[in-house]
């Protein structure tokens, strides 16, 4: 009986855990790899690049189409995994670095083509840091940053 009951509470203890830090903002850059490897796929599929808009506390998708007057342009893009994520960590684009502020246009682009981009994401969060990085033709990487 003693047996039985040390096991449950270790198991209650175990469960009871905390989500630190550290482990918070690497479990918000896995999801973002996730999604970004999803939309590339999409993006050969439907031969429409996909796009990353990033703010500082979230990201949402973006898809390039045409309008009914013939034009093109970013809107975002439709279904559950694409949607505005906000998050808890501080995300900061490293790179590509850009001066444009146009709203709502991607830094990051997914081509249909396959063709990789090259980005490097830093996830901050109580000075644990995350980068999530693609820079061709290496696979897309996540690490650990620095700690402060």
């Amino acid at each position: 009986m003693v047996f039985i009951i040390g096991i449950i509470t270790s198991l209650a203890v175990y469960s009871m855990t905390p989500n630190g830090p550290a482990r918070e903002s690497k479990r918000e850059a896995q999801e973002l790899m996730a999604k970004l490897d999803y939309a590339q796929q999409k993006a050969i599929i439907s031969h429409q690049p996909y796009g990353l808009v990033v703010s500082e506390f979230g990201y949402q998708f973006y898809v390039y189409q045409g309008s009914n007057n013939g034009q093109k342009q970013w809107l975002p893009a439709k279904g559950k995994a694409f949607g505005k994520v906000r998050l808890r960590s501080r995300l900061q684009l490293l790179q590509p670095k850009t001066n444009s502020k146009v709203e709502n246009t991607p830094l990051i682009v997914l081509m249909p083509n396959k063709q990789p981009s090259v980005y490097d994401l830093l996830f901050t969060l109580n000075n644990y840091q995350w980068h999530l990085r693609s820079l061709p033709p290496l696979s897309i990487t996540l690490s650990a940053g620095s700690y402060e």
